[in-house]
């Protein structure tokens, strides 16, 4: 069975959450910025298998010039931070996600402050 969250069931996800996934994620987490909450239970007892919030995620893609000098593409890079930085302000995204194949530029998103996941990202097309 599947239905929205209720108040009862926050407290019994905060249990399960403590149990299981108290030291991957804040519980507070669970709920940020979320357009969905909802539970799935066991249609005999309608204990809760399982929570989930969906949640909308910023992602940079970006098209670059790699004739352009080293010191322009990472200068293009800041651009794009500062431009994403206000775009997102005022919104309830926390964060800006890059899905990144190349070593050399990963390397430079992080030295620009981005960061790896915890735990591996994965998709699926709707």
């Amino acid at each position: 069975m599947i239905r929205n969250v209720t108040e009862e069931d926050l407290k019994e996800l905060k249990v399960i959450h403590e149990r299981f996934f108290a030291e991957e994620f804040r519980f507070d987490d669970f709920l940020l910025g979320s357009m969905s909450n909802f539970v799935v239970t066991d249609s005999v007892s309608n204990k809760i298998l399982t929570g989930a919030s969906i949640r909308p995620i910023a992602e940079v893609v970006a098209i670059t010039d790699l004739d352009a000098p080293v010191r322009q593409r990472v200068n293009a890079l800041y651009d794009i931070l500062q431009v994403s930085n206000f775009v997102l302000r005022g919104t309830e995204m926390y964060q800006l996600h890059a899905f990144v194949q190349d070593e050399i530029w990963e390397k430079q998103l992080i030295k620009a402050g981005f960061k790896r996941t915890i735990g591996n990202a994965l998709y699926i097309n709707i």
